[in-house]
């Protein structure tokens, strides 16, 4: 795993977290007017935070929420 998060000065950082599945993803972390903002390249979905830590865990939680949205359960949506 890459451990090129040093952007604390607003460069670009890339991290490689696995996703649960043991498969790797890059994930890209800027700064921009004050905020995180943290990406996953693999699914192009993105978050934001006033830390880098916040912008990470919001990102998790989001993939995380997508990732049950994906699941089928043979239930209808509505």
């Amino acid at each position: 795993m890459s451990d090129d998060t040093t952007a604390d000065d607003g460069r670009e950082a890339k991290e490689e977290p696995t996703n649960g599945s043991g498969a790797v993803t890059t994930v890209r972390i800027t700064v921009e007017d004050g905020l995180w903002i943290a990406a996953d390249d693999e699914t192009g979905i993105s978050s934001q935070g006033p830390t880098k830590f916040d912008a990470l865990r919001n990102l998790a939680a989001t993939l995380e929420t997508v990732e049950e949205g994906d699941e089928a359960d043979d239930e209808d949506w509505l």
